[in-house]
């Protein structure tokens, strides 16, 4: 069964490695409370790190290993096997010495952890109006043969600013974990200064995610606030980073005010099912600290149609104790969030953008991409001519 499992996952490899590499680690997640978790995990990070070879050999400039690469790879493994002390351990080692050559010199410095102004001045990764990115909004994506070749084909216009102090250009560092994810950040926050991307070889992103939510396990608040600030300046629309951050802010600030507003753009970013109704769970803590459970029941039942988790049933289990209902047709529940403002399921953007990329790369007979796409895009709208499409894919590979 294991070797089945293995094989699978190989053959669901495109070549390409940003896929990829998104891709199993993904697989990292899904398998890692299985009976073979050890086998299979093993076998993930070895292909993690294949892929990651393979793309450093196909590029003369990026063809060693980085001491950040190096540190992941000793300590992937030792989150898969649950041995986050020792992972810790070596990323505390390794960042006591670590300096990133790739952190932008005018980044707002300091801490907002224990601010505690109105959600009207709460600021990050905002920028004026006239800041704005002028990057391009035409790519066209309803189109089925939209030719756009990530990373390629779509000219940035990049914004310079100069430091007034040594007259140096200013760039942004950024790193996507696909093309979904860079759309987004154009499109929402964009830049403000030249764009420089981060290496391949240097997943700094990874290395400040993975530190920050180690140390928030180990309820070092404003450390692992630090760290994932940090990995969010370099993925702004990570909505897990995001939710990590709402997880601080919902217990250790004195208001609510940062909490709802990162707990807002979790949501519009989010293109996973467990992120969009984690986002939901949070509105309904939300509600029920503003002591309005029957709004709190709502966004609790609300988030089932994105996944069961059973702090929800129980958080449901807690408001029908105290006398309110919690059976809200669909219909109803739409109505009610849409009075709060707030999104209801999956940014339509997300899904028009995932449809989009679906069609350019199937266009262009990348099968294995698509394919990686049309899942997402089936388990956010499970649309059967979606499920249809995945199946059509899966016969030609």
């Amino acid at each position: 069964m294991t070797d089945e499992i293995i094989k699978q996952i190989k053959r669901n490899l495109s070549g390409n490695p940003d896929l990829d590499r998104d891709y199993l680690v993904s697989q990292l997640d899904y398998y890692k409370n299985h009976e073979s978790a050890y086998e299979i995990i093993k076998e993930i990070s070895r292909l993690i790190w294949q892929s990651l070879d393979f793309y450093l050999d196909y590029n003369d400039n990026e063809s060693k290993k980085t001491n950040v690469s190096r540190i992941l790879d000793e300590v992937i493994p030792l989150i898969a096997n649950r041995d986050k002390k020792t992972a810790l351990e070596k990323l505390d080692n390794f960042m006591s010495y670590f300096v990133d050559k790739y952190e932008m010199g005018n980044i707002p410095k300091g801490s907002d952890f224990k601010s505690n102004r109105p959600i009207t001045e709460i600021q990050y990764m905002r920028y004026e109006e006239n800041k704005l990115s002028r990057s391009p909004r035409n790519y066209n994506l309803n189109q089925k043969k939209s030719r756009v070749n990530w990373k390629k084909d779509v000219k940035i216009n990049r914004i310079s600013e100069v430091d007034s102090e040594d007259n140096t250009l200013l760039k942004e560092y950024h790193s996507f974990l696909n093309p979904l994810e860079e759309i987004l950040f154009y499109q929402y926050i964009g830049l403000r200064n030249e764009l420089g991307y981060i290496p391949f070889n240097e997943p700094l992103f990874d290395l400040y995610y993975i530190y920050g939510t180690l140390l928030l396990e180990n309820d070092n608040f404003e450390k692992a606030e630090k760290y994932l600030l940090k990995a969010l300046r370099i993925n702004p629309v990570s909505s897990k980073t995001i939710l990590s951050l709402v997880d601080i802010y919902k217990s250790k600030t004195r208001t609510y005010n940062r909490f709802f507003l990162y707990n807002v753009d979790a949501l519009k970013f989010a293109y996973k099912n467990e992120d969009i109704a984690r986002a939901y769970r949070n509105f309904g803590f939300f509600y029920v600290e503003e002591n309005q459970l029957d709004i709190a029941a709502v966004f609790y039942d609300f988030s089932l149609n994105f996944d069961f988790n059973k702090q929800a049933f129980r958080e449901l289990e807690y408001i029908k104790s105290r006398g309110f209902n919690t059976e809200i047709s669909r219909k109803d529940a739409e109505r009610i969030i849409e009075s709060k403002s707030i999104q209801v399921g999956a940014n339509p953007f997300v899904l028009d953008t995932l449809k989009g990329i679906c069609a350019d790369l199937e266009y262009r007979k990348n099968y294995s991409g698509a394919l990686y796409f049309y899942r997402i895009l089936y388990d956010l709208t499970k649309d059967n001519i979606v499920l249809g499409k995945i199946n059509s894919i899966q016969n030609r590979i």
